[in-house]
């Protein structure tokens, strides 16, 4: 670093050196250093024209990520409410406004069929829950019916549950390439940003140094 002047060294300029910002026709002067070639003027900017010099590629870039995250979030919602959670088999009966006592439904020949000996012939079997069924007073052919809706009301749910399942991980399959684009675009601008900062560092190293030898000339010299 380079050493400050002893005080007895210093030299105060004259006021001369230093005009007033106005002249005697009250028009307002240029800096003396500008005046005499040594600084470009400075000129002033607002904070408008210093936000319009802005990157218009990045700028663009956010505002789509934002605008295709925010169209995505509503698709996924749309989805989550369309979908439906996993559901008890009696619930999606009952859903579906079937009957859920096994006393008047196909599950009432289930429950023959396990109150009967498992060594018996399958043909002797089947005509026994016949005769018992009709000996209850039920029709068989009902409790065919009966089982025959349920299959329908069955594959209907499940085709429609698992569409619902489906678009829903579409939906957030979608959203996490969103994201990850998002990710992508902010470590871009990390980059970009720290390259800047070692450059500019760089830069202002550079130039301390050469002031500083400069000054350390003047000095060395001086005494």
């Amino acid at each position: 670093m380079a050493k400050k002047l002893n005080s007895e060294t210093n030299v105060v300029p004259d006021k001369s050196f230093f005009p007033n910002d106005k002249g005697l026709d009250g028009k307002i002067k240029k800096p003396l250093l500008e005046r005499l070639g040594f600084i470009e003027p400075v000129l002033k900017m607002d904070k408008k024209e210093d936000f319009d010099m802005l990157d218009d590629a990045a700028i663009t870039s956010e505002v789509r990520l934002v605008s295709e995250i925010s169209d995505g979030a509503e698709t996924q919602e749309r989805a989550e409410k369309a979908s439906v959670e996993k559901l008890p088999i009696k619930t999606i009966f009952e859903k579906f406004g079937l009957e859920t006592k096994e006393t008047s439904t196909v599950y009432l020949i289930e429950n023959f069929m396990k109150a009967l000996p498992n060594n018996l012939p399958a043909d002797i079997k089947r005509q026994s829950i016949i005769n018992l069924i009709s000996a209850s007073q039920l029709d068989i052919i009902c409790l065919l019916k009966d089982g025959n809706r349920r299959l329908d009301v069955l594959n209907n749910y499940i085709d429609d549950f698992s569409g619902n399942v489906a678009e829903t991980i579409v939906s957030n399959e979608k959203q996490i390439r969103k994201l990850n684009e998002r990710i992508a675009y902010h470590n871009r601008i990390i980059e970009d940003k720290q390259r800047m900062r070692d450059a500019q560092k760089a830069e202002v190293d550079f130039e301390i140094q050469k002031i500083a030898n400069i000054i350390d000339f003047i000095e060395n010299k001086s005494k």
